[in-house]
């Protein structure tokens, strides 16, 4: 794939990238104001193990989410760079391989948990090995 046509999908993944990162992160805030609301509602001295590793669950999730939306977003940001400046591809690259990683982690986590989750997971992953792949060609190209 020629540079021009790599900086231009690039792109287009970019503005994806960062438009699914500010979703995750209005997502993350929601979950972390969830259990602010859950710890804040429930008599302390009442409280059950059930509602209190519920909680935790709760926000432990928030965390995940929270990470993950902040590397898409590097990523995304990235990719604009790139795509505007081909000699700033490496911080694409090395952000394209975290996201990978996290890629590789969210399938295998996703097994046992329905088609659906499978079929997101693969999704994101083969949009990270995308980016990855374009990454790599505009760092040879420039």
């Amino acid at each position: 794939m020629s540079l021009e046509k790599s900086q231009k999908v690039v792109k287009v993944l970019g503005i994806l990238s960062v438009i699914s990162a500010v979703l995750g992160l209005i997502a993350a805030i929601g979950m972390f104001g969830l259990t602010g609301l859950g710890a804040a509602s429930i008599d302390t001295a009442a409280i059950d193990d059930q509602t209190a590793a519920g909680l935790a669950s709760l926000g432990m999730v928030g965390i995940i989410l929270l990470v993950s939306a902040i590397v898409e977003l590097l990523q995304g940001i990235f990719s604009l760079r790139a795509a505007k400046d081909a000699s700033k591809a490496m911080p694409l690259w090395i952000i394209s391989i975290i996201s990978v990683a996290f890629g590789v982690f969210s399938l295998i986590n996703s097994f046992g948990k329905g088609t659906q989750e499978i079929f997101s997971a693969i999704f994101g992953l083969a949009i990270s090995c995308g980016v990855f792949y374009l990454a790599n060609n505009i760092k040879k190209a420039a």
